[in-house]
């Protein structure tokens, strides 16, 4: 009977999943037998849940209270029967139960505790511990709700061992994880991407450090390299051109005129 009142109050918490998108399930139980006297509406706002919610504590019915914040929390996020096997597993063993679908507006937790402290004055000592779990992100929340399902389970077995008490369960504040966008691109593209982003992040390192100047900065590129030995190769071609014509040895006699015998008889 119990289980079935727990997987009951789960569904109900999940059957207006898309509600609202500002809006959060509430789930509250307890090891002591309260009567409710409350409203059954699905939807309801958060000054409606917090009055239910003292008018349920206003006797300070448990020795023990846990006030559990789940950011970023939907209904949608319970709907799965393995959302938070913990949290159900706590709950069959529950005595009273109080479940909201969609809370609109944010409970204020620190009212909460502090008006179970002011009830529970005269009557007995409670000990109220506030637990806040990793925020859900936008997508593939299923992995993260299952994290901290295992978290709140490891406290809900303390709590059993340790007598009477009382867990609530809510969303807490919106706090959007923000998602990181990779972008893919050809081989090609990457690497030259890559090269690039390697250079400047070691130019942007050197200027942080003291090295010296050969280091610090690139004075010789692959470029300027084929350049100078193309420089030097041709400048050694002209040097030897030069210097072949340079040592060429003509004497001056061999452009006069011969007036010997030997040019008489040629003329002849």
């Amino acid at each position: 009977m119990r289980l079935f009142r727990a997987t009951a109050a789960l569904a109900a918490c999940c059957a207006s999943a898309h509600a609202f998108s500002d809006s959060s399930p509430f789930i509250m139980f307890s090891t002591a037998g309260i009567e409710l006297q409350h409203s059954n509406e699905r939807i309801q706002s958060n000054r409606e849940v917090q009055s239910s919610l003292q008018n349920i504590l206003s006797g300070c019915p448990t020795d023990r209270y846990l006030i559990v914040s789940q950011p970023n929390l939907n209904a949608g996020d319970l709907s799965a029967k393995d959302a938070v096997p913990n949290l159900r597993r706590s709950m069959e063993k529950a005595e009273t139960r109080y479940t909201v679908a969609e809370v609109a507006g944010q409970l204020n937790m620190k009212e909460i505790s502090a008006y179970i402290q002011s009830s529970c004055e005269g009557v007995r000592q409670p000990f109220v511990d506030d637990l806040e779990l990793a925020p859900l992100p936008s997508a593939n929340s299923a992995w993260t709700l299952k994290d901290n399902d295992e978290e709140l389970g490891m406290v809900l077995e303390q709590y059993e061992r340790e007598g009477s008490f009382t867990i609530i369960y809510a969303g807490g504040p919106r706090k959007e994880t923000p998602q990181t966008y990779k972008a893919e691109f050809p081989g090609a593209v990457h690497s030259e991407l890559k090269r690039d982003l390697h250079l400047i992040q070691q130019r942007a390192s050197n200027k942080t450090r003291n090295l010296p100047l050969f280091e610090k900065y690139q004075f010789f590129t692959s470029g300027i390299f084929t350049g100078l030995v193309a420089f030097v190769i041709l400048m050694s071609i002209l040097y030897a051109g030069i210097a072949a014509v340079a040592s060429l040895e003509v004497p001056y006699g061999a452009f006069d005129k011969e007036m010997g015998p030997a040019a008489q008889k040629k003329q002849q």
